[in-house]
């Protein structure tokens, strides 16, 4: 921790040492302009940074290049001005004083008004990005647009930031189509039919809230060139490897877009190890989301077993052998009487398979043995999802929304277990049913105030039935015959949630929010276990300890309110919850009140940087899946069970966090939180070498603490951007082994690590990083560590605006392996036709045929070593049209 004490402190001296511009911006007659542009551009007309002026017309500009660039002026209604201006080195403060710019004089010639394009433009909460100006024509699709635009990043998920925060929508002519899984759109809309690009902050999903409700949500709306409006437009794409691989992608877009109706239709196949699911995966899991349109925050899909394994260290095209199809409609209709009609609807099937060998050692109190398995998991998975939404605008002020989703899903598993060379399959099906209904009313008083009132109906029915072939009931019944286990398992919920919000913004520095609502869940649970001896005879034993039946169900009433408030510098927040929670579980039933405070205390300074300082104690109830009062074999030679029943959790939360500097050229953040937990769930683990027990027992006092640390800083010398990364994470925990006295332990991960990316005008940029992760672990019975490494290096060639090569390199080295390193090579060219608006492309995916890779991972009384097979080497040529 002293380390990143350390940097912190000497990237907060070297931040300030940046050339800051300021100013005022006037009119002619000497009255300020608001939200003047000014933009600083480099030699080559690129954009380096931009600002807008105050209410007062000043405006400070921070950049940490030199060199000569062109200050630019805009503003609506005046003429653009532009003046050179050069600085050689940091640290300079240039005062412009006063900039003056002249009304702009809007010449009528034969009905042909000319007016003048700004390339960025801020319309009160808005920022709104010309997409002609940033565009070359080299780009296939929206996001490849919006990594151009400055202020905006793309993570390799798809996901968008605007500066620090995820952007959580984008729109299409203010038409929400795809929720939180926008990826869909971005990775695929061509970007050619775009007019403008905004960046909505501050927003509000709910029109009627605008300005009210307080929120720093960012969303992004795109707008449409005329010529493109009411048009079908889309791609299709077409990819293949050799007849031998047999591995192949196919993929449809069509849509149509008008102000009354908005139509998008995907088709995708691929068995190219690619996850298409993840731009419509926000259907299948319940929105839960703390807003005042919604009432339920810990809703999940019912999952009290996982018979499917899937890989976690690395993006999923390495490990996934899949063969997945997928269909998706989303439409908009709406109607001129002010009702809105939206309906999503999903088809899709996967198949995916997973193929893992570790090696499990074990060593506490005398008890040492070592495990090996090789396990090959497969999975089919069909899914079908519809989704309607209506909504309609009154002219008292008023609107309403009613939506229904069903979700409808059947899993396959047929997994292949080697157990210390001993085979060991697993076969079981499982279906879920899912049904969910929300209706919510707001109603806006005045400009300053408004009530939203909010109900959620949701139900799941998910029935598991699997079989695993194995000797553990030989063990634990003494029955060498006993050979087969099968468990049956019967799960539902029904959860029903009202609540009333009343909002009220006094001014822009002031706002109120008071919540009242109830919130009951019910669930019912069952599950019954079988043993089979070699010849599918069931064994009659006492099989009372693996059979559950549990009814639990949980109210909650409560009522919250929110105040915040700004003064000059300084921002003040402070929440109350409360809430009378009351259960009946198996037949106990309980009740208590509980008060959850929070306070967070913020100051901004554009100089000194900016801080945040929150603290906050709530209270946790514990989930269905934490109440077995007797086993639930959960596969794979565990079984769970709880000692705890309903509880409910208090913990103490305290974070700072700090900011100085310009998202666009120069940044410092830093963050640190600090956790208690006064109660926790952990676990008795009954171990011995063929199954395990896991009971879950009440601990109090578990402490983490987890900071972050990262800075931007441009490079005049290497005109590129590097990215200083760190992290630190210290967590304190107990548990218990064998019904042996509680085991205190220590985990402790440093992450140190930088980042670069060229902005270079030639042909060739390059990105590259390196992370290296510190891990050690230490308890009273004994101590571990190991270093993790990982890092990247890719190179873009742009010969010309048709021709572009790729090359992409990773690096992995884990501690603890006999694998010294692993590498991954990647190589993509592609050649843009622009006159037939189509593109070719060749990639070649793991050119090193890295075949596998090793992970270590360590507990306080135990090692594991994991080794994923990779999908090998393959070459792949499409063909992508836009049309």
């Amino acid at each position: 921790m002293k380390y990143l004490c350390l940097l912190f402190l000497i990237l907060s001296l070297k931040i300030s040492a940046q050339t800051e511009i300021k100013g005022f911006v006037l009119s002619e007659n000497k009255q300020p302009i608001s939200r003047a542009n000014v933009i600083l551009m480099d030699s080559q007309s690129n954009i380096s940074t931009f600002v807008f002026s105050n209410k007062d017309g000043s405006f400070l500009l921070n950049t940490d290049k030199f060199g000569d660039f062109t200050l630019q002026f805009s503003a609506m209604g005046y003429v653009k001005k532009s003046m050179p201006i050069s600085f050689i080195k940091k640290g300079t403060v240039i005062d412009l004083e006063t900039i003056e710019l002249e009304a702009d004089k809007v010449k009528e010639i034969k009905e042909v008004v000319i007016t003048r394009t700004a390339p960025i433009k801020l319309k009160k909460d808005t920022i709104e990005y010309n997409a002609q100006q940033f565009s070359n024509g080299t780009e296939q699709n929206v996001e490849e647009l919006l990594k151009k635009l400055p202020g905006i990043t793309v993570q390799s998920d798809g996901k968008i930031k605007f500066g620090d925060k995820e952007v959580e929508r984008v729109m299409i002519e203010n038409d929400d189509l795809f929720e939180r899984g926008y990826q869909t759109l971005t990775q695929n809309m061509p970007s050619k039919p775009l007019d403008k690009i905004q960046v909505l902050k501050n927003y509000s999903k709910n029109k009627l809230l605008k300005n009210i409700e307080n929120t720093e949500r960012i969303a992004l709306n795109l707008t449409l060139k005329e010529d493109a409006k009411g048009k079908w437009f889309g791609n299709v794409l077409l990819a293949s490897t050799s007849y031998e691989e047999n591995r192949r992608q196919g993929k449809l877009n069509v849509m149509n877009f008008t102000k009354r109706k908005k139509v998008y239709l995907l088709f995708n196949a691929n068995n190219l190890g690619l996850n298409e699911m993840k731009g419509v995966e926000y259907l299948i899991n319940p929105n839960s989301e703390n807003e005042v349109e919604n009432v339920g925050t810990n809703i999940s899909i019912l999952s009290p077993v996982n018979l499917h394994q899937k890989n976690f260290q690395f993006e999923e095209k390495r490990t996934n052998f899949n063969n997945d199809q997928l269909a998706s409609l989303n439409y908009i209709y709406n109607f001129k009487t002010g009702w809105k009609l939206k309906f999503v609807t999903v088809f899709n099937e996967t198949e995916n398979r997973n193929f893992v060998t570790s090696l499990y050692k074990f060593n506490y109190e005398g008890l040492n043995f070592t495990n090996t398995e090789d396990k090959v998991w497969k999975q089919n998975n069909r899914n079908i999802v519809g989704k309607m939404e209506l909504s309609k605008e009154f002219k008292n002020n008023s609107n309403i929304l009613f939506y229904n989703k069903v979700s409808s899903l059947n899993e396959n598993n047929n997994n292949i277990f080697l157990f210390n060379e001993q085979l060991n399959n697993q076969m079981g099906k499982n279906q879920l049913f899912a049904t969910e209904n929300k209706l919510i009313y707001t109603k806006q008083i005045d400009s300053s105030q408004a009530i939203v009132a909010v109900a959620r109906y949701t139900f799941q029915d998910r029935p598991y039935d699997f079989t695993d072939e194995n000797d553990v009931f030989q063990f634990i019944i003494n029955n060498p015959n006993a050979r087969r286990i099968n468990q049956i398992i019967n799960s539902k919920m029904s959860f029903g949630g009202s609540k009333i919000s009343y909002l009220k913004k006094y001014n822009e520095n002031q706002s109120l929010e008071i919540q009242v609502g109830n919130e009951f869940r019910k669930n019912d649970f069952s599950s019954d276990l079988s043993v089979f001896d070699f010849n599918n005879q069931k064994i009659i034993f006492d099989n009372s300890p693996f059979i559950n039946n549990i009814n639990f169900s949980q109210n909650q009433i409560f009522a919250q309110g929110k105040f915040q408030k700004k003064h000059k510098k300084w921002n003040y927040g402070l929440a109350l919850l409360n809430e009378y929670i009351s259960f009946d579980f198996n037949p106990e039933n309980k009740a208590g009140f509980y008060i959850s405070p929070s306070i967070n205390v913020g100051y901004e300074n554009r100089k000194t940087g900016n801080f945040n300082l929150h603290t906050s104690r709530k209270f946790s109830t514990v989930s269905i899946n934490d109440l077995y009062t007797n086993y639930l074999y959960q596969g794979n030679r565990n079984f769970k069970r709880s000692e705890v029943g309903f509880v409910v959790l208090p913990n103490y939360n305290a974070g700072f966090s700090y900011n100085l500097g310009d998202m666009l050229s120069e940044h410092l953040t830093f963050s640190a939180n600090y956790f208690i937990n006064e109660d926790y769930l952990s676990n008795n683990m009954i171990v011995n070498p063929n199954f395990i027990y896991n009971q879950s027992i009440l601990v109090k006092n578990n402490t983490t603490l987890s900071s972050h640390i990262e800075l931007r800083k441009y490079l005049k010398l290497l005109k590129s951007r590097i990215s200083i990364l760190g992290s630190y994470l210290l967590s304190e925990y107990e548990n218990s082994i064998n019904n042996q006295p509680l085991i205190k332990t220590e985990f402790n991960n440093l992450k140190i690590g930088f980042e670069m990316k060229s902005g270079w005008t030639s042909f060739a940029n390059y990105e590259l990083g390196y992370e290296w992760s510190f891990n050690k672990i230490a308890s009273e019975i004994n101590s571990n560590n190991y270093k993790d490494q990982k890092g990247f290096f890719n190179l873009y060639f742009t010969l010309n605006a048709q021709f572009r090569i790729e090359s992409l390199l990773e690096y992995y080295k884990f501690g603890n392996t006999n694998q010294d390193t692993t590498q991954f090579w990647d190589v993509k060219a592609n050649y843009n036709y622009k006159k037939y608006n189509f593109n070719v492309f060749l990639q070649g995916n793991n050119l090193l045929n890295s075949n596998s890779i090793q992970k270590y991972s360590i507990t306080n009384i135990s090692e594991s070593l994991y080794t994923q097979k990779l999908i090998p080497r393959h070459i792949v040529l499409g063909i992508n049209k836009n049309f």
